[in-house]
């Protein structure tokens, strides 16, 4: 019995203890490397918060998120838990709630929810410091197997039948003037076997099918699904992130020249360089121990085309690098090598090709790793990503942003699980300033 006693004094004590230090740490995180993430802040008092209830429960968001050695008490919590998974040794399956921001507001401010800066950049660098893309904070739901995490996909007919819907839109706003093309890159999960798993995700295929009879015959559907098909065996999908590699990129180009009747400029012609010991988005979802000790290597592919490109911060142009290397270095942040747009507005690539091309790509960040393909081509390469465009700061919505540009082909490039989520979709809709319309369609 006493030593009961002792045994409840000394937890007791314990967490009298990590309170106390916890009060009186007046150095609190405000983002969590661990989980990639930023954390809650101290919600400001107000009589209204305080009768409503949202200030108490911002402040235990707060404290929850800032408990001293919280991220050590994250990690070991995951790991026991993976410990007694029932799916049998090497496999999990784990769940992450995180929204993506919401779409910024017709006038173009910027999303409500500011993003994350990640790495802070040479002191000599003076670009505004590059950011998350983002597309990874949607609903997320992963079997882990084997040192590899692996998007599993629930298929949503609404909302495959909305993407139709926007891009049909744009169809009709723009005319037969600008080529449209739709091209979505499936989830791994699509080319890794999953033996007795397989079952608990939906086709991305079929789901392709479907979306492909809804669309106007006047868009041109880039087929990536079977570019990577005939490509299972190798490296097209990172084991700890939700992107496709450089190479599985690659032959999504491939598959888009072969849309426009066009050769692809060979792999070969490239000079590679790898970049060891990534761990991305997956893991700092998952904090899966398996990927954590199963590391991935980012392969870029040096753009061989001369050009020049600028990054726009409302009206402010700052020059940046395509394949961006002052991320080489990072563990976490190392997709950002590839055009990351941070939080710019809008982004631009001028080349030294004169033949009067001009694309716009509307992209999530699957198109980073794209873009660089696409130089040999173009003259310029206009670059939108929907939750940082701002009508606002332009003055222009995207179809007069298209007009203004002298933009002759649009490519729309998303990532299947953005496909399926509607508040992405509804950021896409935006840029055209036309959502509040009841006859948008017509």
């Amino acid at each position: 019995m006493s030593k009961l006693r002792v045994d409840v004094l000394f937890f007791l004590l314990t967490l009298t203890l990590l309170g106390l230090a916890n009060f009186f740490n007046t150095e609190k995180p405000t983002v969590s490397a661990l989980e990639h993430r930023a954390l809650a802040k101290r919600p400001e008092f107000s009589a209204r918060a305080l009768f409503s209830g949202t200030y108490f429960r911002g402040l235990e968001d707060y404290y929850s998120d800032t408990f001293i050695l919280r991220d050590g008490l994250v990690k070991a919590s995951r790991e026991i838990k993976q410990a007694f998974s029932i799916l049998g040794p090497g496999v999990s399956l784990i769940t992450d709630y995180e929204k993506l921001p919401d779409p910024p507001e017709k006038e173009g401010e910027t999303s409500p929810e500011e993003p994350v800066e990640t790495e802070d950049p040479p002191d000599n660098d003076p670009k505004p410091p590059q950011v998350d893309d983002g597309d990874d904070r949607n609903v997320g739901y992963w079997l882990v197997v084997d040192g590899q995490a692996v998007q599993l996909f629930k298929f949503n007919k609404e909302n495959f039948d909305f993407y139709a819907d926007i891009l049909n839109l744009y169809r009709a706003k723009l005319g037969q003037d600008v080529k449209i093309y739709s091209m979505i890159a499936p989830s791994n999960s699509e080319f890794v076997q999953l033996r007795q798993y397989k079952g608990i995700t939906d086709s991305q295929n079929e789901a392709l099918y479907y979306l492909n009879s809804r669309l106007d015959p006047g868009i041109r559907s880039v087929n990536v699904y079977d570019a990577l098909n005939r490509h299972t065996g190798e490296y097209l999908y990172f084991r700890t992130d939700h992107h496709w590699t450089a190479l599985g990129a690659y032959y999504g180009y491939c598959a888009f020249m072969e849309a426009r009747g066009e050769k692809p400029v060979p792999l070969e012609k490239y000079q590679r360089i790898d970049l060891e010991g990534f761990l991305g988005s997956s893991y700092s979802k998952t904090l899966d121990k398996s990927l954590e000790e199963n590391p991935d290597t980012i392969s870029v592919y040096l753009p061989f085309t001369e050009h020049e490109f600028t990054i726009y911060y409302a009206e402010e142009g700052q020059k940046s690098a395509v394949i961006d290397l002052q991320y080489a270095d990072s563990s976490t942040d190392k997709y950002l090598v590839f055009i990351s747009s941070g939080g710019g507005t809008w982004s631009v690539i001028k080349t030294e090709v004169k033949n009067g091309k001009r694309i716009l790509v509307v992209k999530d960040s699957f198109g980073n790793a794209l873009v660089p393909f696409l130089l040999p081509h173009y003259e310029e390469i206009y670059i939108v990503d929907s939750r940082f465009y701002s009508i606002g700061a332009t003055g222009k919505n995207i179809l007069q942003f298209i007009e203004d540009k002298g933009i002759n082909e649009v490519l729309f490039i998303s990532y299947m699980e953005n496909v399926n989520w509607h508040e992405f979709m509804e950021g896409v809709q935006a840029l055209t300033g036309l959502e509040g319309d009841a006859d948008w369609l017509e």
